[in-house]
């Protein structure tokens, strides 16, 4: 059993590591903030295996995170696993927030972790957006490509980043780098926010069933990636030993083209294929339009249709070989996903769907 501390809770990746932690036998501390209290508490209950989670009241822009002084002194001498994943996400329109938590944020976090006695690990939530504008292959130790971000999310991220990467030579760090994560590779579970989820709902919200165009060619590859595996990966990785001092690309190994997996999502809705494209540059105006940006994806997904990237992952497929943990083909789970995405569209039909869903409300502007 390890003692373990994780950040970022409510996200929907972060709920799915926790449950592996604690069925890998671990306790498991959960930074929180106030709201977020009843929550966690009620999930962690929901939790199954040998391990335990307890939830711990606190913020990580306060001084010692918030907590008591015995909380930080048990922390301090207990804690062997730091999972530190809070982050402002894409959809968030305050620039300023994003550098307070993902940068400053993540500051407090590696200096706290210094101080910690029995430390093994500090694993870090990036994102393989880092890269920013950057084509072509970008390798697991590549970072400081001096390119041009696409959004705040990716800046802030990729300055935690290299805050994190000073620390290697003082601590044993771990960093992972996820693609777009999507929803459960299995059941369909899907975070609302989440980028592939809206630009799929946007696409199966379309009013009548017509082939529309793609914002873009579709030629290069979406970089999905399901959050079971990212859960998975991170929970199994962040404690190997071989891990430390590497980054880890969270992607699949052979991602389809835009205009695949969204032919892929009609199949399965019953509706047409997307027919055609809009210019990268129109597109993006077009969703700028008050109202008219509503029958489209978010303008940010834009950029995912247009650029020639692959991520390279040899680290992760070296040190996963032999734990039976493979990111899944978005064929192999296209079908429940859809299935999850049109209960809460109105799907083919037109009419808004019932019964039952599996979609999580976690993602969340701010996390602690």
């Amino acid at each position: 059993m390890s003692e373990v501390l994780v950040t970022g809770f409510p996200q929907l990746v972060v709920r799915r590591l926790i449950r592996e932690l604690i069925a890998q036998g671990d306790s498991v501390s959960i930074l929180v903030r106030h709201p977020q209290r009843a929550d966690a508490e009620a999930f962690l209950a929901s939790c199954d295996g040998p391990g335990r989670g307890r939830a711990l009241l606190g913020d990580i822009l306060l001084m010692d995170l918030g907590l008591s002084g015995p909380d930080v002194r048990r922390l301090l001498e207990e804690v062997e696993l730091i999972f530190h994943c809070a982050a402002v996400h894409p959809n968030n329109r305050r620039p300023e927030e994003a550098e307070r938590v993902n940068v400053e944020g993540t500051r407090a976090m590696v200096e706290l972790a210094l101080e910690a006695d029995q430390l093994r690990r500090f694993n870090f939530l990036s994102t393989a957006f880092v890269s920013g504008e950057r084509r072509g292959v970008v390798l697991e130790e590549d970072l400081d490509h001096g390119r041009r971000f696409r959004t705040e999310f990716e800046r802030t991220k990729y300055e935690a980043e290299r805050i994190v990467r000073r620390a290697m030579g003082d601590m044993p760090v771990s960093v992972f780098r996820p693609g777009l994560i999507v929803g459960d590779s299995l059941t369909g579970e899907f975070a609302r926010g989440d980028d592939p989820a809206d630009m799929m709902i946007a696409f199966l919200e379309v009013p009548f069933d017509i082939a529309v165009p793609l914002p873009g060619r579709g030629d290069y590859p979406l970089h999905l990636v399901p959050v079971d595996y990212v859960a998975k990966a991170m929970a199994t990785l962040g404690k190997d030993p071989r891990a430390a001092g590497l980054t880890f690309h969270l992607t699949d190994p052979n991602p389809l083209p835009a205009r695949r997996v969204l032919e892929l999502v009609a199949d399965h809705a019953g509706r047409r294929h997307p027919v055609g494209s809009i210019p990268a540059g129109i597109a993006r105006r077009l969703l700028r339009i008050p109202g008219l940006g509503k029958l489209g994806p978010p303008e940010r997904v834009v950029d995912y249709f247009n650029q020639l990237v692959i991520y390279n992952t040899t680290n992760t497929l070296r040190l996963l070989e032999g734990t039976g943990i493979q990111c899944p083909t978005f064929e192999s789970y296209a079908r429940s996903l859809v299935s999850q995405l049109q209960r809460v569209t109105k799907g083919a039909s037109g009419r808004p769907s019932t019964g039952p869903t599996a979609v999580s409300e976690t993602r969340s502007e701010r996390s602690p």
